[in-house]
């Protein structure tokens, strides 16, 4: 497949709710910020630092400042933005164009972008000139009926161009009560961000700093504001977060996604208490898992939907009468849903439009299907409960703070002989029992009234393939034989879903365009029904000039075609985890017949490397096993799913050796036949 937190080199994440709390804050401190003001560029600012010279583009300054304020009968939240940034390449004009995504309220309340400036700044024989944002560089378009597009492109850009801009967006509680999430670092270095927030103490809001990278500035001071006409002043809570000389977030492979590692603070209301007409209004929405648990299993659009089943009462019944054991009816329901309902690729944990109605369109997201699953399953007297996750690509969970938006899937749980059992029924092609590969990401939370606890997403199944090959060598240099490639596991899911979904023509065109130098003269499939433990190909094929020759000497990769040629990793050091999702087997072995007058001169050496704690190994060996016939087997075995930052260096090791010894050749001496007489 290959395509524990210790020590000071990570910032562990934490969370305050902000009620007063000052631990972990600091009342006073220097303040080490840049003097910048808006509009005022001179020639010193161009200059670069050695730590830019090979960023397309440098932050300068990213300042962001978050209130609340209440006008039309709602709260309002209000974020200012100040960016000035320098345009050091061509390949970064685009971020001369800044886009704001607005949100659109169902109730006629919407976000709105105010007061924007912009700036372009040129240095010319040492005189800086200005360009202004004009009106024809603003557009707004149409994303979706929730979303729009706020487009502001500055003028007059090049190589050596800042730009500068400032804007507020004004958010209303209708359409979110959440202050978006502010990102110290980003893909370009960044020399100062900076965020304020001033929270009342209406609010108690979850805040989440994640991240490999030390705060400069960790301010907190109280103050008072005044929010409600009629009401006096009350405490809230000043925060100022700053760092400096932030790097370029490096993007490494095998991780989850950049949000689960970039310096950035995030926020989630837990509760509020604020004046109503009749008296203090008060409402807990994440306090604690359990009113987590509570808010969900109490919303329409999630335990709603598990609730009212009676429309699914006589699917249960002729499916319970075609089983006679509990994992037989959960195989009959899970197969009934997924074949009924055609996933729309959208995650969720909330139903769209209700699993009724998805039932008669025959098509929902991720929350319509598996909540319909948990309904039928119910109605078939199964204790089957919702396990709510977050995908590889939306981020990782943290099992001390329940925040909701961290959220993005649902799947089902049943327990079966006492283990529990996830399912998810968006994918034709999944057995029964394995979640598909954007599910596994440490752990989900199982949502139930009294019972809910957090589970284990590690996936039972390996991702397995092995290549087993017979071939015959000619004095040409020529291979041809059979190579038998079975997938398994994770391996068989994947080849099974591109097998049905191009069709067998194009399936093999893609193994042969991966491999240009095979002669496919026959190939047979087998293990395409996803009851099949393994998908198989079986292939007779031909690699002409597979040796280069020397004279009377030929050199020759055993490996073939399917060495691994690149390490992934090719830093020295890693602050992040190494996230392969799933345990990886990978076998090749293959014996080689040789013509007669053959010779072996030269053999790689055996390796066998195995990682600490029996994390891994690597077995390589290639032998003479009769006269005229030379083995090759090749094992790499990654045991585990996660290999965290101080197993980096051996891993990277690891895939060292493999790269190798692939790239090893066996050579060959072709000896002079005698004449007979």
């Amino acid at each position: 497949m290959f395509a524990s937190i210790v020590g000071q080199r990570v910032l562990l994440l934490t969370v305050c709710i902000l009620l007063g709390i000052t631990v972990g804050f600091s009342q006073k401190s220097a303040n080490p910020a840049p003097t910048i003001k808006f509009g005022i560029v001179n020639s010193d600012h161009f200059v670069d630092s050695p730590t830019d010279s090979t960023a397309e583009a440098v932050v300068l300054y990213d300042y962001g400042e978050v209130w609340f304020d209440k006008s039309d009968n709602d709260i309002w939240l209000n974020t200012t933005y100040h960016v000035r940034l320098k345009i050091r390449k061509k390949s970064a004009y685009d971020r001369a164009t800044i886009q704001q995504i607005t949100r659109r309220g169902t109730m006629g309340q919407h976000e709105l972008v105010s007061d924007f400036e912009g700036y372009t700044y040129n240095l010319t024989n040492g005189d800086v000139s200005i360009s202004q944002l004009k009106k024809e560089g603003h557009f707004t378009e149409k994303a979706s009926d929730q979303f729009w597009v706020e487009k502001y492109t500055l003028p007059n850009v090049r190589e050596g161009s800042i730009i500068e801009y400032k804007y507020t967006v004004r958010t209303p509680f209708g359409v979110t009560y959440n202050p978006r999430t502010w990102r110290f670092q980003q893909d370009i270095p960044v020399r100062w961000s900076e965020y304020r927030i001033t929270i009342p103490d209406y609010f108690y809001y979850k805040m989440l700093m994640s991240g490999y990278l030390a705060m400069l500035v960790n301010d907190r001071k109280s103050t008072t504001v005044g929010l409600f006409s009629g009401q006096p002043d009350v405490t809230a809570s000043a925060y100022r977060f700053a760092m400096k000389d932030i790097p370029a977030f490096r993007d490494e492979a095998y991780i989850t996604t950049d949000d689960d590692y970039m310096a950035k603070i995030e926020f989630e209301l837990a509760s509020y208490q604020i004046p109503g007409s009749t008296g203090i209004v008060r409402k807990d929405i994440a306090v604690s898992w359990e009113t987590l648990d509570k808010t969900l299993l109490t919303d329409i659009d999630f335990g709603g939907q598990i609730k009212r089943t009676g429309f699914l009462r006589e699917t249960a019944k002729s499916l319970l009468a075609s089983q006679a054991d509990t994992l037989g009816r959960v195989k009959a329901a899970y197969d009934y849903i997924r074949q009924t309902i055609k996933w729309n690729d959208d995650a969720g944990i909330w139903s769209s439009t209700g699993i009724k109605k998805v039932l008669e369109n025959k098509k929902g997201n991720a929350a319509d299907i598996n909540l319909m699953l948990i309904a039928l399953l119910r109605e078939m007297d199964i204790d089957a409960n919702p396990v709510i996750l977050s995908t590889r690509s939306h981020g990782r969970i943290n099992e001390l703070y329940p925040l909701i938006k961290k959220f993005n899937y649902v799947v089902a749980q049943v327990s079966v002989g006492g283990k529990d059992l996830l399912l998810d029924a968006t994918d034709a092609f999944l057995p029964v029992g394995m979640l598909p590969l954007h599910c596994l990401n440490g752990k989900g939370r199982l949502v139930h009234p009294t019972k809910s606890r957090f589970v284990s997403l590690n996936p039972y199944e390996r991702d397995v393939e092995v290549h087993m090959g017979t071939f015959t060598l000619t004095e040409d240099g020529e291979v041809s034989g059979k190579l038998a490639h079975s997938h398994g596991g994770y391996s068989a899911w994947s080849a099974r879903k591109q097998f049905a979904t191009d069709g067998k023509a194009k399936y093999l065109e893609s193994i042969q365009k991966k491999r240009p130098a095979w002669q496919i003269d026959k190939v047979d499939f087998s293990g395409a029904d996803e009851k099949s433990s393994a998908f198989n190909t079986d292939y007779t094929i031909t690699i002409p000039e597979a040796c280069g020759r020397a004279g009377d000497r030929y050199y020759f990769h055993p490996m073939l075609t399917e060495a691994h040629t690149v390490n992934p990793f090719k830093e020295t050091d890693r602050l992040y985890p190494v996230d392969f999702g799933i345990p990886i087997e990978e076998t090749f072995s293959a014996t080689y017949t040789l013509p007669k007058n053959f010779k072996v001169e030269e053999l790689p050496k055996p390796v066998s490397m195995v990682l600490p704690e029996n994390g891994g190994r690597f077995m390589y060996q290639v032998g003479v096993v009769s006269e005229n016939q030379i083995q090759i087997i090749s094992r790499i075995s990654l045991r585990k799913p996660m290999y965290f930052a101080e197993e980096y260096g051996s891993l990277r090791e690891l895939f060292s050796r493999i790269v190798a010894k692939h790239a090893e050749q066996i050579v060959l001496k072709r000896e002079a036949v005698a004449d007979s007489k």
